[in-house]
């Protein structure tokens, strides 16, 4: 990559990466970048564009409309819906993210669905994209088997004690509350 594409790139990023943004500042005030500059430019490039690819090939195209109702529904205060080792919330109504369901995997956020479509963020596990899909496919189906596995209720996270409610994969009171 020579240095005209170079600064285009960073050019292009310098509206989010403050660094990208000092390295083209540092380019147009003084006309060159000193050599340690150029390979980080190089490797800040080279970064984005990992990341970027990887967002790609993880991303996927998933329906979420049944979770969405789910969560929106729920007689709860902040629905949290668990199924295949993931947890599913909505994104706060009065902000950037309106309209997303937020993807946790234990305490790691993983990314968020947002227009139909699974947004992985850098330190996204690979199976979470697939396991999103499959829960988005069959909500119900997927915390029955949740609460098999864990032995913990896929609405409240509570330990399910009952031998009916663990076979449901949902305790009773969820089952009022979420319309499983």
């Amino acid at each position: 990559m020579d240095e005209e594409e170079m600064i285009t790139e960073l050019s292009a990023m310098a509206e989010w990466n403050n660094f990208a943004a000092s390295l083209v500042m540092q380019y147009r005030s003084k006309g060159d970048l000193s050599q340690k500059q150029w390979d980080a430019a190089e490797r800040t490039i080279l970064n984005v564009q990992a990341k970027a690819l990887f967002r790609k090939e993880m991303s996927r195209t998933v329906d979420v409309s049944r979770i969405k109702d789910l969560l929106e529904t729920a007689k709860v205060k902040k629905p949290v819906f668990r199924a295949a080792e993931l947890a599913f919330s909505l994104a706060p109504l009065h902000g950037k993210n309106a309209g997303a369901v937020y993807v946790k995997r234990g305490p790691d956020y993983q990314g968020k669905i947002m227009e139909g479509q699974f947004i992985p963020v850098g330190s996204c596990q690979s199976d979470t994209a697939d396991a999103v899909v499959r829960v988005a496919s069959d909500p119900r189906g997927q915390a029955v088997q949740h609460g098999r596995e864990t032995g913990r209720c896929s609405c409240c996270g509570r330990e399910l004690t009952d031998p009916v409610s663990i076979e449901m994969g949902i305790g009773p009171v969820c089952v009022a509350n979420w319309g499983l």
